[in-house]
């Protein structure tokens, strides 16, 4: 009787655990995401504090990670007259089955680092964004994919309040 019982706990712990498979949740939860898979090449622009604007040369490099579990994201800006790197920053973009939410973290090479909301609010249509230290605002960016067009538009936007939004950052970009 023992060894029936022990069977059918061993059985049914198998089953459970092919019916919560984790790979294939991850996979189903970041597929609106697909589009953005692959090299993107254009142009930013970013308004600085004092009212200075900095426009680079911005390319985007997208790819799948972990068996498609994954979305790794790598930004580069550079000055489109010296070819200076004026910006990089890595990011994953993932899966959270604890919240049962998208969340993404991402670093840049002044040794910054954010953990960000990241939804979807129609078809490649996606909004992310995260609080800045201190409570001194929040920033949200919001990105338009075209596959017709083969475009991505992004602008981020500072608000110190989570009400009135200001333009700070717009990115141009055609898929390769």
């Amino acid at each position: 009787m023992k060894t029936i019982l022990t069977l059918f706990v061993l059985f049914a712990s198998y089953y459970f655990l092919q019916a919560q498979n984790p790979a294939k949740i991850n996979l189903e939860q970041l597929k609106p995401f697909s589009y953005m898979i692959g090299n993107w090449k254009g142009t930013a622009t970013i308004q600085q504090q004092g009212g200075a604007a900095i426009k680079v040369n911005q390319e985007e490099k997208i790819s799948w990670q972990l068996d498609s579990t994954l979305i790794h994201i790598e930004g580069i800006g550079r000055d489109p007259i010296t070819n200076k790197k004026n910006f990089h920053a890595y990011a994953l973009l993932f899966y959270n089955p604890a919240t049962q939410q998208v969340g993404m973290k991402s670093f840049t090479m002044e040794g910054r680092q954010t953990d960000a909301y990241f939804k979807v609010l129609a078809e490649n249509n996606f909004e992310w964004g995260f609080d800045l230290p201190s409570n001194r605002g929040k920033i949200k960016y919001l990105i338009t994919l075209s596959t017709k067009d083969k475009t991505w538009i992004e602008e981020g936007q500072f608000s110190s309040d989570g009400t009135q939004w200001f333009p700070f950052m717009s990115m141009n970009l055609v898929k390769l």
